[in-house]
């Protein structure tokens, strides 16, 4: 039986006889394990070729194992690999001189891009380069990989207020940290985080700053972290159905912190797919209304890098 720390599948190893066509898969998360169970469902012979070290995408590298235990995650994930003929490799990026897509589309018959949306969005305001400035993403994907951060007696601020930013928070306490600030420009109301998630915050002792946006971060000699700075804001017009908030006339506010996590979103990482058509305003994958990449031939793509 699986332990559920390591996932049972074998690289190289086919559960049968190919048959059908030959698909690519560029991806290993939700998106693209779903296209190679229903692709090895009709028959079809299927390669995913995963940048990590795991499968499972933002299942493994985006939410927590206290929400998602892995042990749970790696046997669906073994499941929906036995539906046929599948076949994943592990720590290989598609894209760029050491493989590039064309390459690979020459090989397959169809290619299916799944790459999700894994990289960070920055705050843009200074110091945010100092030591202990991390993003969502990459504290996640070392989480995702078992490799824990220790917070023990640290000071934490999360920027943001979505479900990405509840995770990170409510990691930090996990992680040993001493205080974790949860700072927001916007009401609390208006947090795009899952009420119940924002409640288990606070229980288990977040504390949620709303209203507030940061200005800099501020470092000492050595460029270690040693606070984030924010400036009050206030509620504006009706902007796209939400109040905008607007910077208020006081005083800047000092949050001390050893460590500041942002999670304001994410973004695709795409730059190395040559010829792929971009929406320039989403920064996502532009596809036709059957999922195809213009001008590409045989190439679709689906998931979090087009929706």
């Amino acid at each position: 039986k699986n332990s559920g720390h390591v996932p049972v599948y074998r690289e190289g190893e086919h559960a049968c006889e190919p048959t059908g066509k030959k698909v690519a898969i560029v991806g290993g998360g939700p998106s693209g394990i779903s296209a190679a169970y229903y692709l090895g469902m009709m028959g079809h012979s299927v390669e995913i070729f995963e940048q990590r070290r795991h499968l499972g995408g933002m299942l493994r590298y985006g939410i927590p194992a206290y929400r998602l235990p892995r042990e749970i995650l790696n046997e669906e994930i073994n499941t929906l690999l036995t539906s046929g003929d599948i076949k994943v490799h592990t720590e290989i990026s598609i894209g760029g001189d050491s493989y590039p897509l064309s390459k690979l589309r020459s090989e397959f018959d169809a290619v299916y891009i799944a790459i999700g949306a894994h990289t960070d969005k920055s705050l843009k305001i200074p110091g945010e380069n100092s030591e202990g400035v991390m993003s969502a993403v990459s504290l996640l994907r070392k989480i995702g990989d078992d490799n824990y951060p220790d917070f023990t007696g640290k000071k934490v601020v999360v920027v943001g207020g979505g479900n990405v930013a509840m995770d990170c928070a409510r990691s930090s306490i996990r992680l040993g940290a001493e205080r974790v600030v949860i700072a927001y420009r916007r009401r609390l109301e208006e947090m795009t985080a899952q009420d119940e998630e924002i409640r288990a915050a606070e229980a288990e002792g977040c504390e949620l700053f709303e209203l507030v946006a940061p200005l800099k971060v501020e470092a000492d000699n050595d460029g270690k972290t040693k606070a984030l700075w924010v400036q009050k804001q206030m509620i504006s017009f009706i902007k796209d159905g939400r109040p905008t908030p607007k910077a208020a006339s006081t005083e800047p506010v000092r949050i001390e912190a050893d460590i500041v996590i942002v999670a304001i979103g994410q973004g695709i990482e795409s730059y190395n797919l040559e010829n792929v058509s971009m929406n320039p305003r989403r920064g996502t994958i532009n596809v036709l209304e059957n999922e195809e990449i213009p001008d590409m031939d045989g190439v679709f793509s689906g998931g979090d890098c087009v929706s």
